[in-house]
C-alpha cells in the first residue's frame, strides 16, 4: 500500500484548500501566535496560544525562545 500526500488545490472562491495537508484536520487546537518585544531580554519573542476548537478557551501557551 502506497501512502501519498494530498496536494493543496484552489476552491471556487479562489482560496486554497489545505485541510488534509499534513493532517491539519485532526488537530484538536487552534493555534494563534503573537510577536512581542521582551524588554527584560531585549529582543522579540513569539508566544503561541493553543485554544480549544469548540469552546475557544486557551488551553496552553508556549514561548519560542
Amino acid at each position: 500500500m502506497k501512502s501519498f500526500k494530498r496536494k493543496p488545490h484552489k476552491r471556487k472562491d479562489g482560496s486554497w484548500d489545505t485541510t488534509d495537508l499534513y493532517r491539519g484536520g485532526r488537530n484538536p487546537f487552534d493555534v494563534e501566535w503573537i510577536k512581542y518585544y521582551n524588554s527584560v531580554e531585549g529582543r522579540d519573542q513569539i508566544l503561541f496560544l493553543y485554544t480549544d476548537k469548540k469552546t475557544k478557551k486557551i488551553i496552553k501557551h508556549r514561548i519560542l525562545r
